[in-house]
C-alpha cells in the first residue's frame, strides 16, 4: 500500500486531494498535517512514498519544510510535490531549486482537483 504525506493548513485542500486521488486507487494510505511542526518524526516514522506539501502556511512554510525533508538522509529521492495557490514563477523556480519533484496550483474547481489527483496518482503512484 502507498503511502502519502499530505502537509496543508487547509483542511478543504487536503480533503480534495485525498479524494482525488483515492478515487483512482482506494488502497492508498494518507497522513495529514496542518503544519510541518512534527515533519522530522511523521516521516521517520510513516515512511510516505511521497509527500504533498502547501507553499503558503502559516509560522513553517512549505519552502522550510521541503528543507527539512531533503535533511532526512532516506528522503534525498523521495518525490515532494509542492501545491499552491500562486501561479507566481519565482516560487515554482524556488521549489525546484530546493528540490522538489513537481509543483501544482490548487485548481479553484472539484473537476481541477480530480484532474490534479490523477495527475499525481499516475506520475507519482501507479
Amino acid at each position: 500500500m502507498d503511502k502519502v504525506l499530505i502537509v496543508d493548513d487547509s483542511a478543504f485542500d487536503r480533503k480534495m486531494i485525498i479524494k482525488a486521488i483515492t478515487s483512482k486507487d482506494s488502497n492508498v494510505d494518507f497522513t495529514e498535517l496542518s503544519n510541518g511542526l512534527s515533519i522530522f518524526d511523521t516521516i521517520t516514522k510513516v515512511h510516505p512514498k511521497i509527500a504533498i506539501v502547501d507553499i503558503r502556511m502559516p509560522g513553517m512554510d512549505g519552502f522550510e519544510i521541503l528543507d527539512k525533508i531533503r535533511s532526512i538522509p532516506e528522503c534525498t529521492d523521495m518525490p515532494v510535490l509542492m501545491v499552491s495557490g500562486s501561479e507566481q514563477p519565482q516560487d515554482r523556480e524556488m521549489a525546484t531549486a530546493r528540490g522538489a519533484n513537481g509543483y501544482f496550483v490548487k485548481p479553484p474547481t472539484a473537476a481541477g482537483y480530480f484532474s490534479l489527483g490523477r495527475t499525481i496518482y499516475d506520475r507519482y503512484l501507479s
